[in-house]
């Protein structure tokens, strides 16, 4: 950015933690916690900071405008000090990633890309682990971070972790949950317990393998090919993994095609697509007794079942950025803060408001004024529920917002 672009930005955050109706969310036992912090006019970071309160921390955030702000997920008796071995780790919450970006949905065709830095083969949708030309693994990849279908799939697998995992299998209070949004792609969950407080990295590595079904063997909750008649047969309403799989797999053969069906199946069974889709209603109904009568899906070949256990596990299971949770000194952005490459706000939720959160309305930062902007090429962009684009090439005068936005994004100058 220019020197002049970088002024306005710089302001336009200034004021914004300058304005003390702002409500930022510190964490608990904030003198306990280390501070770090990013600035738009230095790569430096800094880090190895502590606030004795509120009051001080915005005082700084005012005074320096920073790019970005993360705290610590632990908890330190000496928070400043620079050697990590020296601050004295007290614990730390149990902290949970949600990032649109590893979810695979329909749309990234339409806004991602990525290209191999090996052999420069590229790609539109989520960028595969390696590249499918060289087998590479050094891949560059494009976001479009405002897509209102990638940020809802976001919340659905929120809601999946807090409903589905933390509080019927974990046991947590919702008192205990602490959500936000992170201001650009998904959302941050923090667990505050004395439960989960100590545990170690592998400890958390265990949590973050249930919640992703690592390594999960259907047989060991009851779900075998062959009929096993001395236990009563997994059931929707069953807690744990047990009904889990039994949800996924009702879930799967309510919206399942024939084509879905078809790629469960063995070349040399596909003729049975058409009779399993024709017996779609019969199968639900057999799953929705209070004992579900598996055989009617067993007599449909090991293939059949295998897959269908794989497919109800894959919309199952939770997709956590585990590098986040098992980090026992993670540096997570601070609630009520500027991203700073988004002008959105890191907004703190209350469980009870996130069905109906918005974070391209709700979380906008600067809703007043306009900046005139030279666009480059840039899809339709939603924001503050209006719809603004595509451009091309073109000066347009737009909301603070779009055009903090379209100038972090490096899609706009200043005309």
């Amino acid at each position: 950015m220019s020197e002049r672009e970088l002024k306005v930005i710089v302001k336009l955050v200034r004021n914004y933690y300058a304005d003390t109706s702002r409500a930022l969310s510190p964490p608990s036992d904030l003198p306990h916690r280390e501070l770090a912090f990013s600035f738009f006019e230095q790569d430096e970071v800094l880090r190895h900071v502590a606030f004795k309160s509120l009051e001080d921390l915005r005082g700084f955030l005012a005074s320096r405008a920073p790019r970005h702000v993360f705290y610590s997920s632990a908890y330190y008796l000496s928070p400043s000090e620079k050697d990590m071995a020296s601050k004295g780790w007290m614990g730390a919450d149990l902290v949970f990633d949600i990032d649109s970006d590893h979810i695979p949905t329909p749309c990234k065709d339409e806004h991602d890309r990525w290209t191999c830095l090996d052999c420069r083969a590229a790609g539109r949708g989520l960028a595969p682990l390696s590249c499918p030309n060289c087998g590479g693994r050094r891949l560059s990849s494009e976001s479009f971070y405002l897509c209102p279908r990638c940020l809802e799939a976001a919340k659905e697998e929120l809601l999946k972790l807090i409903e589905g995992f933390l509080i019927p299998d974990f046991g947590f209070s919702p008192n205990e949950l602490h959500v936000a949004f992170s201001g650009r792609r998904g959302y941050h969950l923090h667990v505050e317990s004395e439960a989960v407080k100590e545990l170690d990295q592998y400890a958390r590595r265990e949590i973050v393998d249930y919640l992703k079904a690592v390594s999960l063997r259907p047989e060991a909750h009851g779900f075998h090919f062959l009929v096993d008649r001395s236990h009563a047969p997994p059931a929707l309403n069953h807690p744990g993994w047990r009904g889990r799989i039994a949800r996924g797999v009702y879930s799967f053969l309510s919206s399942a095609t024939i084509a879905d069906v078809e790629r469960l199946l063995p070349a040399s069974k596909r003729q049975l697509a058409a009779e399993i889709y024709g017996s779609k209603e019969r199968l639900l109904a057999s799953l929705e007794l209070p004992k579900p009568r598996w055989g009617l899906i067993l007599k449909y070949g090991r293939r059949f079942w295998e897959g269908l256990m794989l497919k109800a596990i894959e919309l199952q299971r939770c997709e956590v950025d585990e590098r986040v949770t098992t980090d026992i000194h993670r540096l997570i952005r601070l609630p009520g803060s500027i991203h700073g490459d988004t002008g959105l706000i890191a907004q703190p939720l209350k469980l009870s408001n996130l069905d109906s959160f918005d974070p391209l309305k709700d979380s906008v930062a600067f809703k007043e004024g306009e900046l005139r902007v030279h666009v480059g090429k840039c899809p339709q962009l939603t924001l503050m529920g209006e719809c603004f684009g595509p451009f091309n090439d073109e000066v347009v005068v737009l909301p603070t917002a779009v055009a903090f936005y379209l100038l972090r994004s490096g899609l706009a100058k200043l005309a």
